[in-house]
């Protein structure tokens, strides 16, 4: 029976159709890793062809993928006999089974049955197939976990090897007479036993021969037993060194070596581009933070001047003490006013008769022009002149708001430690009659009121005395810091060269003023020398300088020359420079208007302040907007923005790039691979090592000749035994009897399963040199015979069990071909308790026995079986 091809669907984890074909007459191999569906396939074929599609016990609703409520199915086409067969089967929903052939189409049951008639197995149970309905290729079919076992074949399986050997030995038969053999022993007791049973001298003497002779053979076949095990040790170190030195030059380790080294070298290269990535992100994400705080610190500088010029206008607001200067410069706004608007209608005059002659306007108001700007280059040198003055006397006076500002704490200290000193002092209230004589206080007429004892005190009473006040010790830490605090602000008013506290505020206010007053001559100066266009002036006073140094100053008369009829130009220049000049008078006062009302905001000490501190903050903010300007800051912030976002999109990329190169996980492989054969080197010299020795002991003990003085002892042991058996004589014929009956049915049995043990009798000499297996009844192995000593099936290592189990079902298969019954052999992930000798060799003998059926391997371990000639087959979608 060779099975063609396989495919599953909604079976188990296999949801979506799989398939498994290219089967060969001989070893196939489906070598995948775990959790693949190995299993899964050997349970589909054995679900295809031993359960009933109609069943619906656990065991056919476990096929279902779990929480699925599908129908399992399985095509399978397979050989039997030469005849080319193909069964479709689906179970539980529309249970349905189709089995196509030469001999006909069957359906339902008929093809159930017909396909027990081609395989040779029994209907399956209520609970499912199990070994004894599986028949013979349910015995060859082991399925994973299970080959170790060495349990008999079932009742179908059994039956079907019984008639196979029936063929092949014909009946059993044996027995014989026991009466005669009965009589002859009771004779051969009386010669030679005494009634109790017990042995003659004669017969004595001859057991002990015997067990003399015995005992030394024995001890003869224990050292054959070292020697043959001296041999096999020294094999298996030789074939341990051989495939030692194979992994060792296993050119694939080479080239998994080679090729993760590259992946290292990628792995790395990608892990340093995705550093170097997220360093600039940082940076730039640091630019771009730094740039926003800078912004959102300039603009909270904004609100607090905004807030400061707040609190500078409600404290102007609270000045009226200078009501005639404000009346005054309102005035003289007023009269700049109304003189703009005469200047203004003059213009307006001037441009009706501009257009009367062009030319002689023109040579009038380039006069004028020239005129205008002399008058306004000596109105800007005076006003010049008066900025430089003020700008000297701030630049001497040191007190500027901070030394204001430390006035103020210093009297605020020198007042607060002042109240602590006299809180603790006594109070002298004086009140005087009327002709009291003078009294005097430290030297000074004392007068009527309240006087605080703070410090010693001497009160001088003419033709009295003299009286002395001295404070409580108690109050002098109080007086220390008073005098600690007079000494700090005597010192801070030396330091800015003033007397007395009143005179620095009078200075600090004179500079204020000063500094209020300058704004307004600075913008009057500005408005003073404006750009002129018609005499190609740029604005500024040292411009007005240079334009007007080689030129001569018009006569003053030239400003109120007439104009021809057909010259009005001149005068219509006048008049817009009049109103220009109205003009910036008029700005000119406005700004004079708002110095005064600063001058008034000056005079208070709340307007210091606010002032001040709107001085600061508009200074820091002026400073910061120069070090980079709103421009130039939005420009900034929003390149650092793009080129943070170019880092992250980099980054980003750089991550994808490392994705899936883990270089540890590369670096450990190969760490792995290199220990492995570092490993695997470091114990080829012991190996060596271990073979010299095993060579030389083989050496040794095979010189002394081990088989000769064992079949020496075996003869002297057989000739004990001879006389002993002669002289026994008719003494042990019932003895003899019972044993020619069990040698009878020992024979017997021999006869009934040779065809089985000639089969797996080289199997077993090649795996376990020099050892024979025997079988009972039952077919089970019973017996494993090694150097003339008996062993128990049951109790062989794992390892061994599962050799025998599979080598046992090899000549079952053999058996079944010979007489023309299906067989095939499938192993699902056997010998895996198997060293690496015997799996060699079992490997050879699986190659070999592919000659004559099929094999089918189902493994997980690639390496065990890459050298193994066998087609390789996959599990692939449908």
């Amino acid at each position: 029976m060779r099975v063609r091809r396989l495919r599953i669907e909604n079976f188990r984890k296999f949801r979506a159709p799989v398939v498994v074909e290219g089967f060969t007459d001989g070893l196939n191999l489906v070598c995948e890793p775990n959790e693949t569906g190995k299993s899964t396939v050997l349970d589909a074929l054995r679900a295809a062809l031993f359960e009933r599609h109609s069943a619906k016990s656990e065991r056919i609703r476990s096929f279902r993928p779990q929480g699925d409520e599908v129908a399992p199915s399985v095509e399978l086409a397979f050989d039997v006999n030469g005849e080319e067969w193909r069964l479709t089967k689906r179970f539980l929903l529309s249970p349905s089974v189709m089995l196509e052939g030469p001999q006909g189409r069957f359906a339902s049951d008929a093809a159930e049955e017909k396909l027990q008639g081609l395989l040779g197995f029994a209907p399956a149970g209520n609970r499912g197939a199990d070994d004894d309905s599986r028949g013979a290729l349910g015995l060859l079919w082991v399925e994973q976990g299970q080959s170790f076992l060495l349990g008999s074949p079932g009742e179908t399986a059994r039956r079907t090897l019984e008639e196979a050997l029936a063929g092949e030995i014909g009946a059993v038969t044996g027995g014989r007479r026991a009466k005669a053999v009965v009589a002859q022993v009771e004779k051969a007791l009386e010669d030679f036993l005494t009634p109790g049973g017990k042995p003659t001298k004669r017969l004595k003497l001859a057991m002990e021969a015997a067990e003399a002779a015995r005992l030394s053979a024995t001890e003869r076949a224990r050292e054959l037993e070292q020697f043959e095990g001296v041999l096999e040790q020294l094999e298996y170190k030789r074939n341990e060194r051989r495939r030692l030195v194979r992994d060792i030059e296993d050119p694939q380790t080479d080239a998994d070596l080679k090729t993760l080294d590259e992946d290292i070298a990628r792995a790395r290269a990608a892990g340093q581009a995705l550093e170097i990535a997220t360093l600039a992100v940082r940076e730039q994400s640091g630019r771009r933070t730094a740039l926003e705080e800078r912004r959102a610190g300039r603009e909270k500088l904004a609100g607090q001047l905004r807030e400061a010029e707040a609190k500078v206008a409600r404290a102007a607001e609270s000045v009226s003490a200078h009501a005639e200067v404000i009346g005054h410069a309102r005035s003289a706004e007023k009269a700049a006013a109304a003189a703009l608007d005469a200047a203004r209608a003059g213009l307006r005059e001037a441009e009706t008769r501009r257009d009367q002659s062009v030319a002689e306007r023109a040579a009038a108001e380039r006069r004028l022009a020239f005129a205008s700007a002399f008058a306004r280059l000596d109105r800007a040198e005076a006003l010049a002149a008066d900025i430089r003055a003020r700008e000297s006397r701030i630049a001497a006076s040191r007190m500027d708001a901070a030394a204001m500002d430390r006035l103020r704490q210093l009297e605020d200290a020198e007042s607060a430690a002042r109240a602590q000193a006299e809180a603790g002092a006594a109070t002298l209230t004086v009140t005087l009659e009327p002709g009291a004589p003078e009294i005097l206080l430290d030297g000074v007429p004392l007068g009527e009121g309240a006087i605080r004892l703070s410090r010693p005190r001497t009160l001088a009473i003419p033709g009295v005395g003299t009286l002395a006040f001295a404070p409580p010790p108690s109050g002098e830490p109080a007086l220390a810091r008073l005098r600690a605090a007079r000494r700090d602000l005597a010192d801070f008013l030396s330091g800015v060269g003033q007397d007395a506290p009143q005179a620095a505020r009078a200075a600090g206010r004179a500079r204020a003023i000063d500094e209020a007053e300058l704004l307004g001559l600075k913008t009057r100066l500005k408005a003073e020398c404006p750009a002129d266009a018609a005499l190609g002036i740029p604005a500024g006073l040292d411009p007005l300088r240079g334009a007007l140094a080689g030129v001569e100053r018009p006569a003053p008369e030239a400003k109120d020359a007439g104009f021809s009829a057909a010259d009005v130009e001149t005068p219509y220049r006048a008049a817009r420079a009049a109103e220009a000049e109205a003009a910036a008078r008029r700005e000119a006062a406005l700004e004079s208007l708002k110095a005064g009302e600063l001058k008034e905001v000056a005079l208070t000490a709340a307007l210091e302040r606010a002032e001040a501190e709107r001085a600061r903050l508009a200074a820091d903010l002026a400073a910061e907007c120069a070090a980079v300007p709103d421009a130039d800051l939005a420009a900034a912030l929003e390149a650092a923005r793009a080129a943070e976002a170019r880092a992250l999109v980099d980054c980003d990329t750089a991550r994808r790039a490392a994705e899936g190169l883990d270089a540890d996980g590369f670096i450990r492989r190969r760490d792995g691979l290199r220990k492995r054969r570092d490993t695997l080197q470091s114990q080829l010299p012991e190996l060596a090592g271990a073979v010299a020795r095993l060579e030389e002991q083989a050496r040794t003990l095979g010189g002394e000749g081990p088989a000769t003085r064992k079949a020496a002892a075996d003869e002297e042991a057989e000739a004990a035994a001879a006389a002993l058996a002669r002289l026994k004589g008719e003494a042990d014929t019932l003895a003899l009897l019972l044993k020619v009956l069990k040698e009878a049915q020992q024979d017997a049995a021999r006869r009934y399963l040779a065809p089985v043990t000639r089969r797996i009798e080289p199997y077993v000499r090649r795996l376990l040199p020099s050892a024979s297996l025997s079988f009972g009844e039952d077919l089970k192995p019973r017996l494993l015979t090694r150097a003339g000593r008996e062993e128990a099936a049951e109790i062989l290592s794992k390892g061994t069990q599962e050799q025998i189990a599979i080598l046992t079902r090899l000549a079952f298969a053999d058996l079944l071909i010979d007489k023309g019954q299906p067989a095939s052999l499938v192993l699902d992930d056997a010998l895996v308790f198997a060293d690496d000798d015997r799996f060699d060799t079992m490997m050879d003998i699986l190659s070999e026995a592919s000659g004559r059926m099929q094999v089918l391997v189902l493994s997980c371990r690639a390496s065990a079986y890459r050298a193994m000639a066998a087609t390789r087959l996959a599990i692939r979608p449908a």
